[in-house]
C-alpha cells in the first residue's frame, strides 16, 4: 500500500477516500454472513403502497420515535441534521431552513400526516417554518424523501419531501409530558424554555381520542456584525424569537371493522420576538380542521381527506398592528391503494385525485395602496403502479395530470428500478419530473416587496421586487441512482443525483430606481436554468451491542443557475459543497445513554470573488456566501431517573463555531439544553 504524507491529500480527498473504504466494508460483511437481517421500518410517503425504507422507489430517510426520545430535542430542525443530501445551514434572513441537494429551500414540501399545511402562504418572507407546529411528545416517526415526489403530491416537492407522521391511539389511556429548557449565546442563541404534551385514550371500544399541544418561548438573539464585500462591519439581526401556543384535538370512530372516520382540530397562535427592548415583529394565527376516511375496500384501502386552513400574519407598524395577511385553503383529496396479481407477480398500485381552492389578501405587501388579493383553483389526477417484474427487479411507475386554473395542464411522469442483488444489496435507481407553480404573489402586477439581498439574487440588495403576471411553472429533469445495503450490525446507502431545472423562477433587474426607496427595481421572471448535482450517503454501524456510530454525508459537485446575459453560473442557494455528520450514541447501561455529534459545514459551493468575473458580473457576487469551513459539535446525556421519566441534558455547537466573518449570517451559537419527560 503506498501511504502519502497528509499534506499532500486535500481534505476534499481524504473525505472521499474514507467513504469508499467504508462502502467495501459491507461485502466483506455479507461474505461472511449466511443470515442477514434486513431493515423493517415501514414508510408511506415515498409510494403510495407502505413499504420498507430499503424498498421504498426513493431515497428515504426515517427517524423514528426512540431516536426522537433519545435526542432530547427541541424541535424538528435539530433532528434532520444526520439527513444525507439535506442542508440545515442558515440564510441570509437568519432562519434554519430545510434544502434538499442543493436546491433552494422553497422547494422543500413540508407535510404532517401526508397533508400540506399552508400557514407560510401568509407570510411574504422570514417564515420561521411548518417544522415546529407539531410537538415532538405527538410525533410518531418523521419520513424524508430526497429528490422529487411531484408524482405524488404535486407542486413545490421539487427538492424533497418531509413528512410527520402523528402518534396514533394504543387503546389505553396513555401519553407524555415535556418540560424544555435552553442557555444560549445571547449574541446568536437566545434562552428558550418550553412544556409540550400528548395523550390518547379510549372512549368506547368504537371511539378514540387524542390531544396534544405545546406552549414554548424562544428568545431573540442580539444583532451580529460582519464584514460586507467592501470591508466595512454592517450589523444584521438573525433570527427572531418566538412566543406560541399550540393545541390539537382528534377523535376517531370506528363504527365496524373496515370502515374509520377522523375528526380533527388545530388552533395556533406565534408571536415572532425582536430582541431585549424591541416590539414583537408578527402576531400568526393559524386554525385548521380536517375530516377523515379509511374504507377497506375490496382488496385495498380508499383513504379521503377533507381539510380546511385559514391563517392570518399581522407585522407590527408603529403605533399598532397593520392588518393582516390572511391565507385561505381548502383541499379535499382521495386516493385508492391496493394489491394484485399480475401473471403470478405482485403489482400494488395507488388511484387519486385533489382539488384545492388557494385564497390570498394581502395588504402589506403592495404598490400604491393596491390590496393584493386573488384566489386560484387547482384540480389532479395521479396513479402510480410498482410490479415485480422478477423476484430481483421491481419497477415503479406514475404519472400526474394537474389542472392550474391560471397555467392549464401538466404533466408530470416517474419511472423507479430496485433491483435486489441478494444478501442485504439492492440498486436504486429513478427518473422523475418535478414543477413548481408561482404563487399569487409573484403573479400580482401590484406585488411590491423590498429585499435587503437575498430577494435579489444575483445581485446584492436591496431591491424592490415587483409580481408579473406573465412568468410560467419552474420545471426539472431529476436523475438519481444509489447504493442501499442493510445487513445488520452495518447499513449504508450511497446515491449520486443530478437535477436540470427550467424556466427557474426568480427576479429579473428592469434598470429602473424605485422613486420612494431609491434601490433598484426587480421583476419576477423566469430565468434560464439552474442544475445541482453530487453525491449524499451514510452509514449506521453497531460497533458492538451497546455502541452505535452514525455518519452521513453530501458532496455537491454543481449548485448553480445561469441569470440572462451575465456568463458567469452563480450559487443556487446557500449550501456548502461538503457537509458531514458523524456520531455515536453508547448506552452505558439500562439508565444511561450518551451520545455526542460533530458536524463539518464546508466552503459555500459555487464561492464567486469578484476578482474572476467581469465589471459587470463583479456587480453580482451574492450575499451570504460562507468561504471558510467550520465544525459544529454537539453532545447529550439521556438518563432514565425511573421506568416512565427520562432526563435530557445537552450542548449544541459546544465550541460557539460560527461561519467566516465576511458572511452574513450566523448559525446557533452554544446552547445548553435540560429537559424531562414523564410517561404515563
Amino acid at each position: 500500500m503506498l501511504l502519502l504524507p497528509p499534506k499532500t491529500i486535500s481534505l476534499s480527498r481524504r473525505l472521499l477516500l474514507c467513504t469508499a473504504a467504508f462502502a467495501t466494508v459491507p461485502f466483506a460483511l455479507s461474505a461472511q454472513e449466511d443470515t442477514i437481517l434486513l431493515d423493517e421500518i415501514v414508510v408511506s410517503t415515498a409510494s403510495g403502497i407502505t413499504t420498507t425504507v430499503q424498498d421504498a422507489p426513493a431515497s428515504v430517510t426515517v427517524i423514528d420515535q426512540e431516536t426522537i426520545a433519545a435526542e432530547g430535542a427541541r424541535d424538528v430542525n435539530d433532528l434532520l441534521r444526520q439527513v444525507p443530501g439535506l442542508n440545515l445551514t442558515r440564510g441570509n434572513d437568519g432562519i434554519s431552513q430545510v434544502s434538499f441537494r442543493g436546491i433552494s429551500a422553497s422547494r422543500t414540501l413540508i407535510l404532517v400526516d401526508g397533508r400540506r399545511i399552508s400557514t407560510g402562504k401568509s407570510f411574504a418572507r422570514h417564515y420561521q417554518g411548518d417544522l415546529n407546529v407539531v410537538p415532538l411528545d405527538a410525533i410518531e416517526r418523521i419520513e424524508v424523501v430526497r429528490g422529487p415526489m411531484s408524482t405524488l403530491y404535486g407542486s413545490d416537492a421539487m427538492g424533497g419531501v418531509v413528512n410527520i407522521i402523528t402518534k396514533k391511539p394504543t387503546g389505553d389511556w396513555s401519553g407524555s409530558i415535556t418540560t424544555d429548557f435552553g442557555f444560549g449565546e445571547a449574541s446568536t442563541t437566545g434562552d428558550n424554555r418550553q412544556i409540550s404534551g400528548y395523550v390518547s385514550g379510549t372512549l368506547s371500544e368504537t371511539v378514540d381520542v387524542e390531544f396534544w399541544g405545546k406552549v414554548s418561548e424562544r428568545d431573540a438573539p442580539d444583532a451580529f456584525t460582519y464584514l460586507d464585500n467592501t470591508g466595512a462591519e454592517a450589523s444584521v439581526y438573525g433570527s427572531d424569537g418566538s412566543s406560541s401556543n399550540e393545541i390539537g384535538a382528534r377523535l376517531t370512530w370506528r363504527p365496524n371493522g373496515v370502515l374509520e372516520w377522523g375528526f380533527e382540530a388545530t388552533t395556533g397562535q406565534e408571536k415572532y420576538l425582536a430582541s431585549e427592548g424591541g416590539h414583537a415583529t408578527n402576531n400568526i394565527d393559524r386554525d385548521s380542521y380536517a375530516i377523515t376516511n379509511e374504507w377497506h375496500l375490496g382488496a385495498g384501502t380508499l383513504s379521503s381527506y377533507l381539510r380546511y386552513e385559514d391563517s392570518s400574519n399581522a407585522s407590527w407598524s408603529d403605533p399598532s398592528w397593520g392588518d393582516p395577511i390572511t391565507y385561505e385553503t381548502i383541499t379535499f383529496e382521495t386516493r385508492y391503494s391496493a394489491e394484485a396479481l399480475l401473471g403470478g407477480k405482485t403489482f400494488g398500485y395507488t388511484v387519486g385525485g385533489t382539488i384545492a381552492k388557494d385564497e390570498l389578501s394581502d395588504p402589506a405587501t403592495n404598490r400604491d395602496g393596491a390590496l393584493i388579493e386573488g384566489d386560484v383553483v387547482t384540480g389532479a389526477l395521479y396513479a402510480e403502479g410498482r410490479f415485480d417484474v422478477t423476484d430481483a427487479l421491481t419497477l415503479t411507475a406514475g404519472l400526474r395530470y394537474d389542472n392550474h386554473e391560471n397555467f392549464g395542464d401538466h404533466f408530470t411522469p416517474r419511472l423507479y428500478a430496485n433491483y435486489d442483488f441478494g444478501n442485504g444489496l439492492v440498486l436504486k435507481a429513478g427518473y422523475a419530473q418535478a414543477f413548481v407553480a408561482p404563487d399569487l404573489r409573484a403573479l400580482n402586477p401590484n406585488y411590491r416587496m423590498a429585499s435587503r439581498g437575498n430577494g435579489c439574487k444575483p445581485y446584492p440588495g436591496p431591491c424592490i421586487i415587483y409580481g408579473n403576471p406573465d412568468i410560467e411553472p419552474e420545471t426539472s429533469d431529476n436523475y438519481e441512482i444509489g447504493l442501499n445495503y442493510q445487513g445488520g450490525a452495518f447499513n449504508w446507502e450511497l446515491t449520486a443525483f443530478y437535477n436540470d431545472i427550467q424556466d427557474m423562477i426568480g427576479a429579473r433587474k428592469t434598470g429602473e430606481t424605485d422613486a420612494d426607496s431609491g434601490f433598484a427595481i426587480f421583476e419576477r421572471t423566469n430565468i434560464e436554468s439552474g442544475k445541482t448535482a453530487g453525491i449524499e450517503g451514510g452509514f449506521t454501524f453497531d460497533v458492538s451491542e451497546n455502541l452505535t456510530w452514525n455518519s452521513s454525508f453530501t458532496y455537491l459537485a454543481k449548485s448553480e443557475f445561469k441569470y440572462e446575459s451575465l456568463d458567469h453560473a452563480f450559487p443556487m442557494a446557500t449550501t456548502p459543497k461538503w457537509n458531514i455528520t458523524t456520531g455515536a450514541s453508547w448506552s452505558a447501561n439500562d439508565r444511561l445513554t450518551l451520545s455526542g455529534n460533530v458536524t463539518y459545514v464546508g466552503k459555500q459551493i459555487g464561492y464567486v470573488t469578484e476578482d474572476e468575473l467581469s465589471a459587470e458580473e463583479a456587480r453580482a457576487v451574492p450575499a451570504g456566501q460562507n468561504k471558510d469551513p467550520y465544525f459544529l459539535v454537539d453532545v447529550a446525556m439521556a438518563y432514565d431517573l425511573t421506568d416512565t421519566t427520562r432526563l435530557n441534558v445537552g450542548i449544541d455547537n459546544l465550541f460557539d463555531e460560527q461561519p467566516a466573518d465576511e458572511t452574513s449570517y450566523r448559525e446557533n451559537g452554544r446552547l445548553f439544553k435540560l429537559g424531562l419527560t414523564t410517561r404515563f
